[in-house]
């Protein structure tokens, strides 16, 4: 009796141990966070059950104050690919791997002004993270293998809110989202699955590419401009548009690169191009090339671009 309880006790144990094994691996998480310079690195190293998730991610900023570890409060945490909540967040077409289901958030905290000198080099009387125009960003992972005309992109979102398209490339390397963006907060390397290009060759329609002009004049229309910057950067859309719609690639790009230049030659004077922690003002520059250049990518894509 006592050598068959034991044997039954010490199976249990075991399994025991192997669920609390299990419970552990799903809460681990690693996120190790560096700061160089204007660079900021993250290497990910999430763990569910048996399986773990790696992921480095790196943002490039333009003049940035106050860059530190705790003031960019990275995080990383792992998703269900499958979630109904997730999804609506994402448009048709375009899902979560479950190879690398890592979503990360990115909100920098508010500094008490106490805690800042104001004395050192890079830093503002506030202590609050600051930046010019538009940070790049680069999400790289070997969970997922790089293909000819790669699925992949990089989406951002407000927290809670509904993920759009950033990328501004995708390399090898396994995979290599990139993307530029005016201001933070979630971000997932997604699968999008949607027609570049809907109907016969030479006779489609450029969904995805027409999609990013309607939200790149959506943000022209919100952001704080004046009226004549306002129309010459309406009008060289407009353009952009137009090629799209008969499907002259060379021209739209060509005249999205003077799109792109007129921003970057505005920022900071007739475009406001400041993002900070306090949230009290609009990265508009930042923003409006982050959208232009992700429609560049679509463009290239549909132009025979890797």
């Amino acid at each position: 009796m006592n050598a068959t309880w034991r044997g039954h006790s010490g199976f249990g144990l075991a399994g025991l141990l192997l669920v609390l094994a299990l419970l552990c691996g799903t809460a681990q998480a690693q996120v190790t966070v560096t700061v160089n310079g204007n660079v900021a690195h993250a290497d990910i190293s999430l763990v569910s059950g048996l399986n773990t998730y790696e992921g480095e991610v790196t943002i490039e900023f333009d003049s940035p104050a106050n860059l530190t570890v705790p003031n960019l409060n990275f995080q990383a945490q792992l998703v269900n690919s499958s979630d109904p909540a997730l999804a609506a967040r994402l448009p048709l077409g375009v899902a979560v791997d479950p190879a690398f289901p890592v979503l990360i958030t990115i909100e920098p905290i508010t500094v008490e002004r106490i805690f800042a000198s104001g004395m050192q080099l890079h830093e503002t009387p506030d202590g609050n993270l600051r930046f010019l125009n538009a940070y790049h960003m680069e999400i790289h992972t070997h969970e997922l293998v790089y293909t000819p005309g790669t699925p992949y992109r990089v989406f951002k979102a407000p927290v809670g809110g509904a993920f759009y398209d950033i990328t501004a490339d995708v390399n090898n390397g396994s995979v290599r989202g990139r993307g530029r963006s005016g201001g933070f907060s979630q971000f997932l390397l997604v699968k999008d699955t949607r027609p570049e290009l809907v109907g016969l060759p030479g006779l489609g329609v450029p969904v995805i590419a027409l999609l990013k002009v309607t939200e790149l004049e959506l943000r022209i229309v919100a952001a704080l401009l004046d009226n004549v910057l306002r129309l010459e950067l309406g009008a060289l859309l407009t353009n952009v548009q137009l090629a799209l719609i008969v499907l002259d690639y060379g021209t739209a790009i060509a005249q999205l690169d003077q799109m792109i230049l007129r921003i970057e030659q505005e920022a900071g004077t007739g475009i406001p191009n400041v993002w900070r922690a306090q949230r009290d003002l609009v990265n508009d520059a930042g923003d409006l090339d982050g959208l232009a250049r992700s429609l560049r990518y679509s463009i290239q894509r549909l132009n025979g671009g890797p």
